[in-house]
């Protein structure tokens, strides 16, 4: 089967779970745990976050803290940049449907990013990625300078992820059970 092809499998299988949203707000509180006990998160500064689709654990939760928040700003050029935000409030609806900060919000360099969050539709055991199938992310990820960590429910990390060469390996993966990093 071509790449793509088990890309497409993939997602679909993932797609196919329903979270209720009471798991959805266990699963977020447990990741917010873990995250935010680890010592890369303590001393990082300016952290990216993403606004969380429905099927999607609820970073916002991370917010707190005293650090400066950015999110995705989508770009006219097909890529990202990162804005700074004071609150989830402030958010407004973007492209794809997907919340963002406005156009006001101040860029962020993507050298100042000291932690990335990385939404994802599955995560493999060697902390590969597979995204919603644009390849945005993947472009971005390789100016972000922070460490990559993506985050999911328990079922979206399996074996393996199909992967392209564009495909950008993180630092590491974090569910509500476990957190999987790179040897």
């Amino acid at each position: 089967m071509r790449i793509k092809e088990e890309k497409a499998a993939v997602r679909a299988e993932i797609s196919a779970f329903r979270i209720r949203p009471e798991e959805r707000a266990t699963a977020s509180v447990a990741v917010h745990d873990r995250l935010s006990a680890r010592a890369e998160w303590v001393s990082a500064g300016t952290v990216l976050l993403y606004a969380p689709l429905p099927d999607e654990l609820n970073v916002l939760l991370l917010m707190s803290g005293g650090k400066r928040c950015c999110f995705p700003r989508y770009q006219v050029d097909r890529g990202y940049s990162a804005a700074w935000v004071k609150s989830p409030e402030a958010l407004m609806p973007g492209t794809f449907g997907i919340a963002e900060p406005p156009v006001d919000a101040v860029q962020i360099p993507a050298c100042e990013v000291d932690f990335v969050i990385v939404p994802g539709l599955a995560f493999g055991m060697d902390c590969h990625r597979l995204g919603r199938g644009r390849g945005f992310y993947d472009r971005w990820l390789t100016e972000l300078a922070g460490q990559k960590i993506g985050v999911g429910f328990d079922h979206q990390l399996i074996e393996r992820v199909p992967r392209e060469a564009h495909d950008v390996q993180l630092d590491g993966v974090v569910t509500p059970s476990c957190w999987v990093e790179v040897n």
